[in-house]
């Protein structure tokens, strides 16, 4: 396959995820272990991208800066990291057009896991010859995203982006009857796209195409013609949301983004290890799937239950169970707490007796001065 770039857009501020992006931008979010930019540019790799990859950042810009500079595992791939303050995400290509010196390149979003096959996706691109692909995918809840309708061919002749009810409706009404329609109201754009070179031009000369969903497929899709790659043998999640980022970490440990898994070193039934194993004391019992960062201390008689992430410099006291949960870093658990289906930012501390029930997300640096017994769905913000 010819040489391809990519683009990839680091920018977003992450408010659906607060208080997990309160200290940390998006992109470093960790899914089991592992930020999620770090996902995006596996798969750019194991796509034999060749050429300049441009990640664009803009919110907490110097934290990511510093992470490539303090990380040499991307030394393999020509990354640029261009200083500027784009407007969305299509003025983000716009400004990054000096980068892309390749007939066709990849647009990727750094807060999305998946498994997506991108050279096959490139080939499809290539094969249909249009100025612009989209990789689509089917979820049970479309509105949140951009749905898609396709002809035989898989050329898009509508692209709606988070449609109402009223507009999936009128546009069943006026396409569904036609032989030549797929009508797709569970195909939703997933944030992957390729583009012809010539697509830059296009940017440069309408300055008031800002955003790809909103402003430039339709426009691509009405004047060019654009392909939608529908396969539903992949995996792809936004991990947008506490909820949605908590089921990413559970379906990673479960191996359902393979080949992508967890940060580590090594990795025997199931149980992931960075560099060193957590000693077990007496009692103690680890139930895979699980991932575990480096410096645990677990005490006695505590159970860490399946689809469970730790990170750094965790320490966990006597007769605690911890179960589907995701610890970060630099957090300290006293004796005798249960957590269950939560999300524990960085710097927590979490006092003895504590009971975190399901739904449960703890912001960076949260400490609890009484023992805390929570309802579901809450969330704690730094004191």
């Amino acid at each position: 396959m010819s040489e391809w770039s990519a683009i990839v857009l680091a920018g977003g501020i992450g408010s659906r995820l607060r208080p997990l992006t309160s200290n940390i931008p998006k992109p470093l979010v960790p899914v089991a272990n592992k930020p999620m930019i770090d996902y995006n540019l596996e798969l750019l790799r194991n796509a034999g991208i060749t050429g300049k990859i441009a990640i664009i950042t803009r919110y907490m810009r110097e934290e990511i800066i510093q992470y490539f500079k303090d990380n040499d595992h991307f030394n393999d791939l020509d990354i640029v990291l261009p200083v500027f303050d784009p407007l969305d995400t299509a003025d983000a290509v716009r400004k990054a057009a000096n980068y892309i010196d390749t007939e066709n390149f990849i647009v990727s979003m750094a807060d999305i896991v998946t498994n997506i096959p991108l050279q096959d996706f490139m080939a499809f691109h290539v094969e249909k010859g249009g100025i612009a692909s989209i990789t689509l995918k089917d979820v049970a809840h479309p509105r949140a995203f951009g749905v898609i309708m396709l002809n035989q061919g898989s050329r898009i002749l509508l692209f709606l982006e988070k449609p109402i009810p009223q507009e999936l409706s009128l546009a069943t009404l006026t396409f569904s009857k036609k032989e030549t329609i797929r009508f797709q109201s569970n195909l939703v754009n997933t944030g992957i796209y390729a583009f012809k070179h010539d697509v830059l031009e296009i940017l440069e000369s309408l300055d008031d195409l800002m955003d790809f969903g909103k402003d430039v497929f339709p426009y691509l899709a009405r004047e060019y013609g654009i392909y939608g790659y529908a396969r539903r043998d992949y995996y792809w999640m936004d991990a947008g949301n506490p909820q949605t980022y908590l089921y990413t970490n559970w379906d990673v440990l479960r191996r359902w983004a393979f080949p992508y898994f967890p940060r580590a070193t090594s990795e025997e039934n199931n149980v992931w290890i960075n560099h060193n194993h957590p000693s077990l004391p007496s009692g103690s019992i680890i139930d895979p799937p699980a991932a575990f960062g480096n410096d645990i201390t677990i005490g006695n008689n505590t159970r860490i239950k399946s689809q469970t992430v730790i990170g750094d410099r965790v320490t966990i006291g006597d007769n605690c169970e911890i179960e589907a949960s995701v610890i970060w870093d630099d957090v300290i658990i006293e004796d005798n707490v249960k957590i269950k289906n939560s999300v524990i930012c960085n710097g927590v501390l979490i006092t003895t007796g504590s009971q975190l029930n399901e739904g449960t997300v703890i912001g960076p640096n949260f400490t609890s001065s009484e023992a805390l017994i929570s309802e579901k769905n809450q969330t704690f913000v730094k004191n």
